[in-house]
């Protein structure tokens, strides 16, 4: 594909990888990513609401784009990888989740939920 052709509006070098083995080493990232291009970033998730997951920051769209293409889907240590675009219009404002927590919440007392 060259460049002069249009990419999909979402795609950016930065990708957003789930699924990942908790046991998962930086070193075995790079390996993985890097053979589709120059990495810039992996930023791994340590917190227990983001463990088993991972940004993976590319030099160039075109190589962040094959290594999504290649990787979505493809079985590493015994888990299938998703991988994504980030998008970052898509990320929850603070108070958009506050708001939703609170209609969450609402919506429970209503019907008994605890």
């Amino acid at each position: 594909m060259s460049r002069a052709q249009k990419l999909a509006p979402e795609v950016n070098r930065a990708l957003f990888v789930k699924n990942l083995s908790y046991n998962v080493t930086p070193d075995e990232l790079f390996d993985l990513f890097g053979k589709f291009g120059a990495i810039r970033q992996i930023r791994q998730g340590i917190n227990n609401n983001t463990k088993g997951t991972a940004f993976v920051v590319y030099e160039d769209v075109m190589e962040a784009k094959q290594a999504c293409d290649k990787l979505n889907g493809f079985n590493f240590q015994n888990r299938y990888l998703v991988v994504l675009y980030h998008q970052i219009e898509k990320v929850k404002k603070p108070e958009e989740l506050a708001e939703r927590q609170a209609n969450l919440e609402r919506v429970k007392k209503e019907h008994g939920i605890e």
